[in-house]
């Protein structure tokens, strides 16, 4: 291993970042338990699902391929009918984390992407907010 010009050993940056480090352990730990891996399942079962989807931002409605338009509780309600083994809670947090960070259509500009992202998070904003009422 050579040596740093002050004389200490130069170990590879990952291998400082990522060895015996706390934080980090704790930081991947849950992604391997069964909550994390029940998530995972989720994800990836409701992705080619969330795909399919259209979003009317200003409507606050998901339009499904059958061209339905349905808010998000009722969305959340849909796909808990075709998959009851996935609790309605961890679906609804699916669903808002998708129209949230990977909804975005490539032929929108930057401005429609924006206008979006402006809609959306008062969308969800007032979703948790009624759903926190309840």
């Amino acid at each position: 291993m050579s040596k740093s010009k002050w004389g200490w050993d130069k170990k590879p940056l990952e291998e400082l970042l990522f060895q015996n480090n706390a934080f980090i352990d704790a930081l991947f730990e849950p992604m391997h338990s069964p909550e994390g891996n029940l998530y995972s399942e989720v994800r990836e079962s409701l992705w080619p699902l969330l795909q399919t989807l259209q979003v009317d931002a200003k409507q606050r409605k998901l339009i499904w391929p059958d061209g339905k338009p349905l808010d998000l509780d009722e969305s959340v309600h849909n796909i808990h009918t075709h998959y009851p083994e996935f609790p309605r809670a961890l679906i609804e947090s699916r669903l808002i984390s998708w129209l949230e960070m990977e909804y975005a259509p490539e032929s929108y500009s930057p401005e429609q992407l924006d206008e979006l992202d402006r809609l959306t998070e008062r969308w969800i904003n007032d979703h948790s907010r009624r759903s926190g009422a309840r």
